[in-house]
């Protein structure tokens, strides 16, 4: 698991869900949980073994149906080495603006934009307080905005670093439009495991 795919499991589980008629949603969720003991969305973290539950249950093309699905959550665009992510899907898009919304969020996010940093890293360096800030970064963990990145040994400790899904994040707002586009680099999305599986 690792790359955008924590950011997008909940809306993509849902666009799956939507697709399939009644009984193939229940022998999916069914082997999912039999095999695996995973949901839709946590295994789209764990997207070869969603796949390989597809792969025995559907009589479909899995390939056209992920990306169908995957389309009408994010369209990706290679820019040189880096991929250009754009967010279609409302309500990832509404949870992704109240999280840029905050302002000790966005602190938070511009230190991980560039450095890999530890949790008390972050907070020192944003200057957020400990008891919003820790709750702020489990927040952002769990909606998949930032990744662990690697270990650091701390006082005999490992200790998680983390950084950003996204190297940048733009936001546009037109008449009855609002685009946000966020760029990932290469690294993040090798690690994404529904994305060109």
């Amino acid at each position: 698991m690792g790359g955008i795919d924590r950011l997008i499991a909940k809306a993509l589980s849902q666009k799956i869900k939507q697709k399939l008629d009644e009984d193939e949603l229940k022998i999916l969720e069914r082997e999912l949980f039999l095999e695996h003991g995973m949901s839709i969305k946590l295994s789209i973290e764990h997207f070869d073994k969603l796949n390989l539950v597809l792969k025995n249950i559907l009589n479909l093309n899995r390939k056209k149906f992920v990306n169908e699905c995957l389309n009408e959550v994010i369209k990706i665009q290679r820019k040189g080495d880096k991929y250009s992510v754009r967010i279609i899907d409302q309500n990832l898009l509404d949870s992704l603006l109240v999280l840029c919304g905050d302002n000790e969020t966005r602190q938070m996010l511009n230190c991980l934009f560039e450095n890999e940093l530890t949790i008390p890293q972050i907070l020192s360096e944003a200057q957020i307080p400990k008891t919003s800030g820790y709750r702020k970064i489990e927040n952002l963990i769990i909606n998949g905005l930032i990744v662990e990145s690697g270990k650091v040994l701390s006082e005999s400790k490992r200790i998680s670093k983390y950084k950003c899904v996204f190297d940048e994040i733009k936001i546009e707002m037109k008449k009855n439009d609002i685009v946000f586009q966020g760029v990932i680099n290469e690294q993040i999305y090798d690690k994404s495991t529904c994305i060109d599986f």
